[in-house]
């Protein structure tokens, strides 16, 4: 490797690793498995998947998508076996490992072709789902309903302080944009992880009394590890037929969702670096990293897109800078995780609300309302699809509204008389799009397009 490279991918991945920790920490308290859960697997995911998986350059972790699935795993086991915590550990550790498991089997068996087959309209109806569950999820958390326990504190105050960290995070690189600084300012300037920081200076140097986030367990040594691993493998009382079949269910939903998660950026990246994944063996990497962070109590992760994307921007050139994310969040977690706990639950909701943002389909509506494409009845098909799986993952489940809402893709396109979106990955991203255009193909059909200039921002 000459020396460039070495020294371009260890500065990608350490400008990478910031925005990695700080959603790791968020996801892991979104999750209930405490802010541990999130870093430790941000840490894990993208070392093994680097050295094993089937896309050059990408950054894992866990993501928007997985985590929402992952809390409803974690509340199911807590409710299950009445509150017993080494019990619910164990299961919850068991479903993650059968995730990992079914994706290595989907690896093994060749899987990765099928992604292809999946409509635009599913996918981008899936991840706008996912964003209402988040949505939904978080606003509970922050007003203390629907079961849901509050953040300690003035219900109003952590109103305010989640908002503000929302309204930052989605205006404040705006605003720097319009005042033309450097673009170099943007490399070093993690604007997420910025803001967490921000709203945590104000919360403690004004003492404003509100709950914080906890890390979930706490561990000083090596030792101390080994233990906490050892107390939540799952133990003779949980590895049985009854108890695997009660996981299965979950594993499997959490494995559509890896593969899907996954592939869909593994195609995007390749569409950026004109390199072609081994798309099987990118399963087989997310498996096998899945299993890891589940023994080391992680969550599960797939491949996250704005980190990957961002990762490309920065100048990365190898696998190294993925290996490298990884072990600079590892350093991260090691060094700050005394101050993680200064970081109040309602700035992690915020900055969840804005991942949830970025997760949303927004483009198709926005082009959709400003082209008056209603009178299209192609694209109100299309609309018809994004809706239907939108509300389906969010109300049933995402199997089911995957799963059904490509079957009744591909039995009605024909009679209905309509088409799927341009089958170009790069659109299914909010963070990349910044325009959806219209061009006529051979055919002289109407199809959707992407403006190729790509605007990144630091949340994924």
């Amino acid at each position: 490797m000459k020396k460039k490279e070495f020294i371009s991918d260890v500065l990608a991945g350490l400008t990478v690793s910031f925005a990695a920790l700080a959603l790791g920490a968020a996801f892991g308290v979104m999750s209930g498995r405490g802010a541990f859960a999130g870093m430790i697997a941000a840490a894990v995911i993208p070392i093994i998947t680097g050295l094993f998986g089937g896309t050059r350059l990408s950054v894992s972790g866990p993501t928007a998508p997985m985590t929402a699935v992952s809390s409803l795993v974690i509340a199911f086991a807590y409710d299950n076996f009445s509150g017993d915590r080494i019990l619910a550990e164990q299961f919850i550790t068991l479903v993650f490992l059968l995730t990992g498991l079914c994706l290595i089997i989907a690896g093994v068996l060749r899987a990765g072709k099928y992604i292809r087959f999946v409509p635009q309209v599913v996918i981008l109806g899936f991840m706008s789902g996912i964003a209402l569950l988040i949505w939904v999820d978080q606003t509970k958390t922050l007003l203390g309903i629907g079961g849901k326990a509050a953040p300690e504190g003035a219900t109003s105050t952590n109103i305010i302080i989640a908002l503000a960290t929302f309204g930052l995070i989605v205006f404040l690189p705006r605003l720097l944009t319009k005042l033309n600084l450097p673009k170099s300012i943007f490399t070093y300037l993690p604007f997420t992880l910025l803001i967490i920081v921000m709203m945590t200076g104000v919360t403690s140097l004004f003492h404003i009394d509100i709950g914080r986030i906890s890390l979930g367990v706490s561990l000083e040594s090596f030792s101390d590890l080994a233990a906490h691993i050892g107390n939540y493998f799952p133990s003779a009382q949980i590895f049985t037929t009854d108890t695997i079949l009660l996981a299965l269910p979950y594993a499997l939903e959490l494995t559509l969702l890896g593969y899907l998660d996954s592939l869909l950026t593994a195609l995007i990246m390749d569409h950026l670096t004109k390199e072609d994944s081994n798309l099987n063996m990118e399963l087989f990497g997310q498996g096998l990293s899945n299993g890891v962070a589940a023994i080391f109590q992680g969550l599960p992760g797939a491949q996250a897109t704005i980190r990957s994307v961002l990762l490309f921007k920065e100048g990365a050139k190898t696998r190294l800078s993925v290996v490298a994310t990884g072990i600079f969040v590892l350093l991260g977690f090691m060094v700050f995780k005394d101050y993680v706990t200064l970081i109040t639950s309602a700035v992690f909701i915020g900055v969840l609300f804005k991942a949830a943002l970025d997760v949303f389909e927004k483009e198709f509506l926005f082009v959709y309302i400003k082209r008056g494409w209603f009178v299209n009845r192609r694209r109100n098909y299309q609309l018809f699809f994004i809706l239907y799986t939108m509300l389906v993952t969010a109300l049933v489940d995402l199997n089911a509204a995957v799963i059904s809402g490509t079957m009744l893709f591909y039995l009605l396109r024909k009679p209905l008389r309509f088409n799927d979106l341009e089958n170009d990955f790069a659109s299914l991203d909010a963070g990349i799009v910044e325009n959806l255009k219209e061009e006529k193909n051979n055919k002289g059909e109407i199809l959707s397009g992407i403006d190729q200039q790509k605007k990144v921002s630091e949340i994924a």
